[in-house]
């Protein structure tokens, strides 16, 4: 087949002629690598060295010299100054008193004395009487009725305390004297401008047997004089009697 006869061409050259074209290839490239080896070298251009140009600094120029000082003009010179010389006293000069002019006499009435310029010649008289003064205030209606206090004040006039006195309470019946028993009633006193007890009435009595027992009791008793400004008046307050036995 025509394959395999091109398959089998190769094998046909001889081993020394293939060998022989491989070293005449190897030496003919070697030998142009070289000579381009040569000729690169042969053929380099020299390079010329940098030029270094090298500036000095100049010194530091000196500072300028300072402005020169103002010229003071001539015509603002300073003024003199003008000395004040005061005069001397040699002596003391009076002032003139000028006449008095006297009033002349023009056969008019002078007035009376106090009265008022420009007023009827001769005067009239005296002159209208003044406003009357201002009456007196009017006295201070006094208080007759009691005053109603209430009972902390009204029991603060009581000189004889019958909770702490046991002389001004009541004396009441055994029967009411048991432990446990507890009474209390509620009166009203009115005391007189002297202090002492007007009239008692009882709100709420304790036992009809022991109340009378006690406005009795409280007829007895004595309290300070109520005033208002300063003057004692007739009061009246209620009052709150408790008894009770431990």
């Amino acid at each position: 087949m025509p394959f395999e006869a091109f398959l089998t061409q190769g094998k046909a050259k001889p081993r020394k002629a293939r060998w022989l074209t491989g070293t005449v290839s190897l030496c003919f490239h070697g030998g142009l690598l070289v000579a381009a080896v040569a000729y690169s070298f042969w053929h380099v251009d020299e390079l010329s060295p940098p030029t270094v140009t090298v500036t000095f600094l100049a010194a530091t120029p000196p500072p300028p010299p300072p402005p020169p000082p103002k010229k003071r003009s001539s015509e603002s010179k300073p003024k003199p100054t003008h000395e004040i010389v005061q005069p001397k006293v040699t002596a003391l000069v009076q002032p003139k008193e000028e006449p008095k002019e006297e009033a002349k006499d023009d056969g008019e009435d002078d007035g009376v004395e106090g009265g008022v310029a420009g007023g009827v010649v001769g005067g009239v008289g005296e002159g209208p009487p003044g406003p009357p003064p201002p009456p007196a205030p009017p006295p201070k209606p006094e208080i007759t009725g009691p005053k109603m206090l209430s009972g902390s004040v009204g029991g603060m006039q009581l000189l004889t305390d019958p909770m702490k006195d046991p002389r001004y309470r009541v004396a009441l019946p055994p029967a009411f004297n048991r432990p446990g028993v507890r009474l209390w009633a509620l009166i009203k006193i009115c005391v007189s401008k002297e202090g002492d007890v007007a009239d008692v009435k009882l709100v709420k009595g304790m036992d009809p047997t022991v109340d009378p027992l006690l406005r009795e009791k409280a007829m007895s008793w004595k309290y300070k004089p109520y005033t208002i400004d300063g003057r004692p008046v007739p009061f009246c307050y209620s009052l709150r009697y408790d008894h009770q036995v431990q």
